[in-house]
This record gives structure tokens, C-alpha cells and sequence, in this order.
């Protein structure tokens, strides 16, 4: 069963490709779930209202590693169907990124449910599965999503299912998801006829986990396809940037620093210490003393980013009407007056002389 599609998300020119992880064999499934409603996932149709989490661990995603721009669009389940039921349900689908490998357990030895919220939807719909187009055969549930997803992270998935009234529902036996069997403890379910699990997970009861309230909490996994796009890893690597210093003329005591680039539709990062980027908008000033360094890259869609370029220069009383050299580093200063003799720091008509960490020298004359 199809659901209806939803928006795709832009993509970069860089070739997108589509791959699936399965969960499970989907297309030969072996294993058909025969126990308790309590701990069928993702829903059972003999109850009215139905809620799940499942939570697909880093291992069991790790084919996306390594990919880039992945975005997970598809959910499949796979079902064995002996019912000539129609069902319609109200269906949200909440996904979150998470480190989490198991479900918390409360000091009472209570399994929780995490938390989830409008935030972290990913589909509302209202299919219909017309039960009769596959009876005595197995049939596939699709859901369409587009979520961004960190390759790496662990997948969280709350899937929510609402009758539009407490009488649609199918006999006890008549349905069957297929499961996944040994990949145990990683699902919770919750069922009710009159309550929905969105009503729970706002109650006081919340995010407790029993059998009292309708909890399976030592679920497996049902046969799960997820269905993917990535993009190529881009081969051409994006320029360097220039950085430039200038410093101020008539005596002002500032350094100026512009970051350029060749590159089309590019953005310019910088920073103070190699690691905490900012984007750059215009020229950096400088106005206080000391030495510093700024490091830029430059992003373009499609490329790899550029290696990253850096310059060091210094800001001091002898700033301005200097021909002090981009990149140096100054290592002392020693100030004269115009009869040559040496003074504590700059005074009227001065001649700096400036000595720099590579031992070169420069002579100037400042006014101050």
C-alpha cells in the first residue's frame, strides 16, 4: 500500500542515488509474528489505537556510513494477510537522531518510552489498506519520508495509529506482520481501544512502560526496509582563499583583513583559532593591540571544501604609515626621536624601528 507522496527536498547539482538498508529479509521474510497483540509492531489492526518506537541502532544502519547528504525516504513493513477487512487510520511518523542503544529503565525496574514531539514529525496521513487485494498473500506498507539523516547516529521511530472509530478493526488472527527474529528489546509497543498513544504520552503516566497500560516492552523488530538518497562524493576541491592584511594610513592604529575568492556561488568561513568558523560578510577590523591569526576556507556546492589558508599579523602603536609586511610576526620595537636618541615609546616625530621573528628589520617614521 502507497501512501500519498510527499514534497521532495532540493537537491545539489551532485548525482543522487537511491539504496535500501534492510532490516530483516524483506523480499523471502520466513518469520510471522503469532504471539500476544501486545508486542506486534509496527501495529496490529485488531486494536483501535496502536503506538511503537523502535529504535534501529547504529549497527544496523551502518551501510550509510561513509555517504553524504543522506536523506531517508521510504519505510517498508511487510505483512501476511488472511481478511477481507477495509482499514483506515490516522498515521504519524516521528524520527529522531539519537545515541541511544537501548531503552532507560527507571529505578522501579519500569521500561521507558523517549520522549517524542510535533517537532519530530515526519508524516501525518490517513491511508486506507483495503485488505482484500491481498488476501492469502503477502503485502508491503510504504511510507514516504524525507528526513535528513547523520550517517553513524542510531534512528529512533515512534509510528502512531488511530481508528477514526473504535469498531475498525480486523478478527485476532486474520493479520501478521513478519519479525525479525533474535534482533530483541529494541521495539516498545503500547495498544488501547479508546485511548490513543499521543492522549498517553501526554498523561501522567507517561513515559512509563507496563503491561497494565497496554505496554509490550521486550518487542523485536519487525522486517523493515528503509529506503535512501545520497550524493556522490564530490572529486573537484574548491580553491583556497587569499587573505590580505592592510594597515591604516595617517597614523590610524588599525589592520584591516579582507578574505577573496575566485569561486562561484561560494561562502567564505573564518576564524580566530582554526576550529570555531564564522561565516565571512566583509572586512575583519582590528583595533586592539596584539598578534593574531586568521584561518579561511571556502565552501562551494558540488566541490570538496578548499584547504584552509591562514595569515598572522600584528596590531601595535607603530600601526599606520608603516610598510609593515602582511604575515610577519613582530618580535620588539624600539622607538627614536629625530636626534637619535632612543626612547621609552613613541612621541611626536618618531622613528620606529621594528625587528620581526624571522630577523628582518624595517625603519618608519610615525607621528603621535
Amino acid at each position: 500500500m502507497i501512501l500519498a507522496a510527499i514534497a521532495a527536498l532540493t537537491m545539489t547539482a551532485q548525482a543522487q542515488n537511491w539504496a535500501t538498508i534492510e532490516v530483516g529479509d524483506y523480499d523471502n521474510p520466513t518469520e510471522l509474528y503469532n504471539g500476544s497483540y501486545f508486542d506486534m509492531a509496527p501495529t496490529n489492526f485488531y486494536l483501535a489505537h496502536t503506538g511503537v518506537q523502535m529504535l534501529f541502532t547504529p549497527d544496523l544502519l551502518a551501510d550509510m556510513n561513509g555517504k553524504q547528504n543522506v536523506v531517508i525516504r521510504g519505510l517498508y513493513f511487510k505483512f501476511y494477510d488472511e481478511t477481507f477487512e477495509e482499514i483506515t487510520r490516522n498515521v504519524k511518523i516521528y524520527f529522531q537522531e539519537t545515541d541511544a542503544t537501548e531503552f532507560a529503565v527507571n529505578e522501579e525496574g519500569v521500561k521507558q518510552f523517549f520522549t517524542f514531539g510535533e517537532d519530530d514529525m515526519v508524516l501525518e496521513d490517513q491511508p486506507t489498506f483495503n485488505m482484500a487485494w491481498n488476501y492469502g498473500d503477502d503485502y508491503g506498507m510504504r511510507f514516504p519520508i524525507a528526513f535528513p539523516f547523520t550517517p553513524g547516529k542510531g534512528l529512533l521511530m515512534t509510528m502512531v495509529f488511530d481508528a477514526l472509530d473504535d469498531d475498525n478493526c480486523t478478527m485476532g488472527s486474520d493479520y501478521a506482520p513478519f519479525y525479525t527474529s533474535g534482533i530483541r528489546g529494541k521495539a516498545m509497543t503500547y495498544t488501547d481501544n479508546w485511548t490513543s498513544f499521543l492522549d498517553f504520552a501526554a498523561s501522567s503516566d507517561f513515559p512509563d512502560a507496563t503491561a497494565m497500560l497496554g505496554c509490550g516492552t521486550n518487542v523485536e523488530l519487525p522486517v523493515t526496509k528503509i529506503q535512501y538518497t545520497y550524493e556522490d562524493e564530490p572529486t573537484e576541491q574548491a580553491d583556497a582563499p587569499e587573505i590580505g592584511v592592510t594597515y591604516g594610513t595617517d597614523g590610524n592604529h588599525v589592520a584591516y583583513v579582507n578574505i577573496n575568492t575566485s569561486e562561484q556561488d561560494a561562502t567564505i568561513y573564518y576564524s580566530y583559532d582554526n576550529e570555531n568558523w564564522m561565516v565571512y560578510e566583509g572586512q575583519l577590523l582590528f583595533t586592539e593591540n596584539g598578534t593574531y591569526t586568521v584561518y579561511a576556507y571556502v565552501e562551494v556546492p558540488g566541490k570538496k571544501n578548499s584547504d584552509v589558508n591562514s595569515v598572522q599579523f600584528s596590531v601595535s602603536p607603530a600601526t599606520g604609515m608603516t610598510d609593515v609586511m602582511s604575515g610577519k610576526t613582530i618580535a620588539s620595537q624600539r622607538y627614536f626621536n629625530m636626534a637619535g636618541q632612543e626612547m621609552k615609546e613613541a612621541n611626536g616625530l618618531t622613528i620606529v624601528m621594528t625587528t620581526y621573528t624571522d630577523g628582518t628589520t624595517s625603519a618608519t617614521k610615525v607621528v603621535k
